[in-house]
C-alpha cells in the first residue's frame, strides 16, 4: 500500500514503529478468497485504482483534515 502511495504521489512516506498499545490489532490479513468463492464476488476496482481514487478524494477534501 505505502509503495503504491509513494509511486502515485511521488513522495516518500514517513513511518515509525513504537510499542504496542493494549487495543492495537497485532495481525491483519486482507484475504477475500472465501468471499469470492462463497458469494461468487469480485472487486470492481483494483487496489491501485482504489488508492488513486482515495488520494483524489483526499486532495479534493483537504478541508476535512484541517
Amino acid at each position: 500500500f505505502l509503495g503504491e502511495v509513494e509511486k502515485l504521489t511521488g513522495k516518500k512516506t514517513k513511518s515509525a514503529f513504537s510499542h504496542w498499545r493494549p487495543s492495537d490489532q497485532k495481525v491483519y490479513i486482507s484475504d477475500i478468497a472465501k468471499v469470492k468463492k462463497k458469494l461468487n464476488w469480485q472487486p470492481k476496482v483494483s487496489v491501485s485504482e482504489g488508492i488513486k481514487r482515495l488520494l483524489k478524494w483526499i486532495e479534493e477534501n483537504k478541508g476535512y483534515f484541517s
